[in-house]
């Protein structure tokens, strides 16, 4: 481009336009290699057991099930994610809005993980207040609730705490979750919810699950028309807070 006539414009909007398609290419082939990673873990653990069986090697006894359950549970949480994001990505992602008490979906939520979250000598602390009610999907609901505790009750250290509260005003209702640590870096919080983006090279598939719980947190949270965002927390460790409009 040598001008900035009319020719110029024309010129510097297709540079635009080319940086932006070669962007979306390099990040659909890492999406599509990410999952291939994600997919080929649990099925080659699968492929193992099974051909340890089929040559006599081993036996198939109730730890061998135990294992092979455990690989298929995470292989069907992984596709049920994936298609989570797919049906966001295509504006299909299905929410269906009633009055929901949040007070009562975040109290069940907790529920759920109290117990894992007692066992890591982690402290659960609620502070849900009364008659939070906004026009939202409560399975929706209840599945961000998940992830978001979910990603706490997983990289939160033993002993620490974590601390989950509501606010709440005429316009805008707000669902808090703050741990004591570990803590993220500046430029980790910008990625956080990128998808299959794990913190520290040292969360393994094992303990990190599979990158994507945050990501869908943010579709749905949109989907009501809302928004996330990750902070530093008071106590050294992450915030995070979900904005859901009440009107």
């Amino acid at each position: 481009v040598g001008s900035r006539d009319e020719i110029g414009r024309l010129g510097n909007s297709v540079n635009q336009l080319a940086e932006t398609l070669e962007k979306n290419r390099s990040a659909r082939q890492r999406w599509i290699a990410d999952i291939a990673h994600e997919l080929r873990t649990p099925v080659a653990v699968m492929k193992a057991e099974l051909e340890s069986i089929a040559d006599g090697v081993r036996q198939a006894d109730q730890r061998m099930t135990a294992s092979l359950t455990e690989e298929i549970n995470q292989l069907a949480s992984l596709v049920d994610d994936l298609q989570a994001l797919a049906l966001s990505d295509s504006g299909a992602l299905n929410v269906i809005k009633e009055p929901v008490d949040l007070s009562e979906i975040a109290g069940q939520a907790s529920d759920a993980f109290r117990q894992r979250m007692k066992d890591r000598r982690i402290t659960l602390e609620l502070d849900l207040g009364q008659n939070v009610t906004i026009s939202g999907d409560p399975q929706r609901l209840k599945q961000l609730l998940h992830n978001l505790l979910e990603n706490s009750c997983r990289y939160a250290d033993e002993g620490g705490t974590v601390r989950l509260y509501l606010e709440a005003d005429d316009h805008e209702a707000g669902i808090v979750l703050e741990d004591s640590g570990p803590g993220v870096s500046d430029e980790q919080l910008e990625r956080l919810f990128d998808r299959f983006y794990r913190v520290e090279g040292s969360r393994s598939r094992a303990t990190g699950g599979s990158g994507l719980g945050l990501s869908i947190c943010k579709n749905i949270a949109e989907a009501h028309g809302g928004s996330i965002e990750a902070s530093h927390g008071s106590s050294g460790g992450l915030r995070i807070r979900v904005s859901l409009p009440t009107v």
